[in-house]
């Protein structure tokens, strides 16, 4: 495995698994607290509504005590007692109260209010009912008897009660005498009215309480007016005791508990995933910089094993023919001649790679000086080619060079012709079956160009994203078997950008390669 891919492994490791483990494990504590928080507003639902519905049993039971005690005046029949008239005229969610002897079924007296437009109907919907209803009110009797008051609705027509609930309840005259009461009630004011205020004093402004008509989903009270939240989005909802069709709902203000829950979980979700794809990031350019710095490292290595290669062999044949020389071991004067030439080729090719680090140094350092004039490319591009034709045919190539016309740019020429030469360096070394090389020139917008292109062995495409790093050498295939420093095309690059220029490559494996450096021109 390799060092960058150990690095990246242990990263992960230490960095990004703990992370997603903790992102995790808060992702389902976020879910335990939302449950807990359910809870905890279902029990406070559930202490609410017994209080409220223990009160609404106390009041209707108080309204009963207060009824009973004038039943048993001996008033002439179908007469309302007044204290009832006057506890009907009180409450408003008491539309009506009436009596009935358990015997014959016959009223003693009934008293409704005007919210009922066709009494008789009413009435004989009650008697109806009652009379459906003779099992149950023999048991309501046995728990008279036992001295237990119990209260039973009786299911009126909806119509004929219109929409009032009928509580009734047993009165005891004597040990044989049984007369069946009745209590009109109308949920809505009720709840309005005698509930209200309770949920009120429940609420404090913590949370808001809201009775529901479960018949077509609204709200019938709210602790919160006005409430138009729809009623499909409570919380916690739970039913009345006595009024069965309408339940207690119990939220946050301003949404609902799942609203709150799905923002809180939202919000930490996106706080986990933010600080995930941070940490992400984190680590990717750590990655990054970290493999940056060992492959520099590697590379650095490489150059020091190559520049060594490099100047090893010059020395050594210097060392060997001048030591042959002062043994004056040469035979001819024609060896002789060939000797120092083998030298002096030796001396150039030491200079030149001498040269090469020194030049990139300075261009690294930003210590090199550039004397910028305005160059004719054709006048620069001859001068060049006529210096470098002995060894370019030395070394088995032709060339040809097609100007584009009359083309003057901005440059340093130093640095121009270091850039040509090391193009033409490189055309050499990768070229080894189709020894061409071909040199045009041009321009393109506020660039003149000169482009250089060989039929080579070519670079990959992953490899021409690093060609100009520096210290950078192919490690795979025919561009690997040829040794140098790595900092040719990365010191051309260089002095290239210095001068306000730029460099492009196009080039495909097997089959050659193009460079483009484009000048700023000078028109002037």
């Amino acid at each position: 495995m390799k060092s960058t891919h150990r690095i990246g492994l242990l990263l992960a490791l230490i960095f990004l698994v703990p992370a997603l483990f903790f992102s995790v494990y808060e992702m389902s504590e976020l879910n335990s607290d939302e449950k807990i928080i359910q809870d905890i507003y279902q029990k406070q639902l559930d202490a609410i509504l017994f209080s409220v519905n223990q009160y609404s049993d106390d009041v209707i039971g108080s309204w009963i005590a207060r009824i009973e005690p004038h039943l048993d005046n001996n008033l002439p029949k179908d007469s309302i007692p007044p204290k009832i008239y006057d506890l009907v005229g009180l409450n408003a969610a008491l539309s009506g109260v009436f009596l009935v002897d358990s015997a014959d079924g016959k009223p003693v007296f009934q008293l409704y209010s005007t919210a009922f437009k066709d009494r008789e109907r009413l009435w004989n919907s009650i008697s109806q009912t009652l009379a459906d209803s003779a099992s149950v009110i023999q048991q309501l009797i046995g728990y008279r008897e036992s001295g237990f008051q119990k209260i039973y609705k009786l299911p009126l027509d909806r119509n004929a009660s219109a929409g009032n609930y009928c509580l009734i309840f047993i009165h005891q005259r004597s040990d044989w005498d049984f007369k069946v009461g009745g209590l009109l009630i109308d949920p809505e004011l009720f709840i309005q009215n005698v509930v209200g205020p309770r949920l009120q004093t429940a609420a404090r402004d913590q949370f808001i309480l809201s009775a529901v008509r479960k018949q077509g989903d609204s709200i019938a009270y709210s602790t919160s007016a006005p409430d138009t939240t729809n009623v499909t989005a409570e919380a916690l909802t739970k039913d009345f005791w006595i009024f069965p069709d309408y339940s207690l709902g119990i939220r946050t203000s301003g949404t609902t508990l799942q609203q709150l829950a799905r923002e809180r979980t939202r919000a930490n979700f996106l706080l986990l995933a933010g600080l995930d794809v941070v940490l992400i990031i984190g680590v990717v350019l750590v990655f990054r910089n970290l493999k940056k710095e060992v492959d520099l490292a590697q590379n650095k290595a490489d150059f020091v094993s190559n520049v060594s290669h490099e100047i090893r062999t010059p020395l050594a044949l210097i060392s060997m023919f001048a030591e042959t020389l002062e043994m004056d071991r040469v035979p001819t004067e024609e060896k002789k001649k060939e000797y120092y030439q083998i030298i002096s080729k030796e001396t150039q090719r030491l200079s030149g790679i001498v040269n090469k680090i020194l030049n990139f140094s300075q261009t690294e350092a930003n210590k090199k000086h550039f004397h910028f004039e305005s160059l004719h490319i054709d006048t620069e591009l001859n001068g060049i080619l006529s210096t470098y034709q002995f060894h370019l045919k030395n070394k088995g190539f032709e060339y040809t060079y097609s100007p584009a016309g009359d083309i003057w740019v901005y440059a340093d020429r130093e640095a121009l012709i270091e850039i040509i030469i090391n193009l033409i360096d490189n055309a050499i070394k990768y070229s080894e079956d189709k020894k061409r090389i071909e040199i045009n020139t041009g321009v393109e917008g506020t660039f003149g160009y000169i482009a250089l292109r060989d039929y080579g062995v070519g670079i990959s495409k992953q490899d021409q994203k690093h060609i100009f790093d520096k210290f950078y050498r192919v490690s795979s295939g025919n561009l690997a078997k040829s040794r140098g420093t790595g900092l040719g095309l990365s010191l051309v690059k260089q002095l290239i950008e210095a001068q306000g220029g730029k460099i492009t490559v196009q080039s495909e494996p097997g089959k050659g390669s193009q460079f483009k450096v484009y000048f700023p021109l000078n028109n002037g």
